[in-house]
């Protein structure tokens, strides 16, 4: 298995929350999980490294890097901001069966949060996000938006924020109805809005304050 390939499931394996921050990854342990040769797990860990995922030390080997709230903080305001100018280009640009799929994604996403079904509700906010980066069509943007997103999702990003569902499905309502309206400046504004939400309760957790919007858990 070539150290790509091993890359991809150690990547995978972090982000499901196998590995947990600040684990030691040990070459001769993940070799023998994967059935691989060192040199390929070696190859993988450079790889991670580089991606943000692993940090490593002289001496000390490597571990699962963990991400400071700042840095998410960071993180997510540029990711947001490029997420922002994609929903403008997908308003614009979007094909009609792509609206009509993001259309029955967001229904699925109303019907989610009021079951309380927390698992669909972050499928489908994930999957609204992906429909509207393919629609979007800008590649750049996609891979840096994707890029950063992996870096502080699940496992890596030990801050999570409070349960914001029904603030969060109000949010992408506006986005994904500027979208079908064919509005890219609305679906700018709105998204640019989602941002400042998500990046408002980043800062009251940094700070020891209550998260506006916030539901128990």
């Amino acid at each position: 298995m070539r150290g790509l390939i091993v890359a991809e499931r150690l990547r995978d394996d972090i982000r499901d929350g196998r590995f947990h921050p600040r684990e030691r990854l040990v070459e001769a342990d993940l070799a023998e999980v994967y059935g691989v040769k060192r040199s390929a797990v070696r190859a993988a860990l450079l790889e991670l490294a580089a991606e943000g995922f692993v940090e490593r030390t002289p001496n000390r080997g490597a571990r699962v890097r963990e991400v400071s709230i700042d840095e998410a903080i960071e993180v997510t305001e540029t990711r947001l901001s490029l997420h922002a100018l994609v929903a403008g280009k997908a308003a614009a640009e979007g094909g009609d069966e792509q609206r009509a799929q993001l259309a029955r994604l967001l229904d699925e996403l109303r019907d989610a949060v009021a079951r309380d079904d927390r698992e669909l509700t972050v499928a489908r906010n994930s999957e609204i996000f992906a429909l509207i980066r393919r629609m979007g069509g800008r590649a750049t943007a996609n891979a840096i938006i994707e890029r950063l997103y992996s870096q502080v999702v699940n496992n890596a990003f030990p801050f999570r924020i409070p349960e914001r569902r029904v603030a969060s499905l109000h949010e992408f309502e506006h986005i994904v109805e500027a979208i079908l309206a064919r509005d890219p400046d609305r679906a700018y504004a709105a998204t640019n809005e989602h941002r400042d939400n998500v990046l408002a309760a980043l800062r009251a957790i940094r700070d020891g304050r209550p998260v506006e919007g916030a539901v128990e858990p």
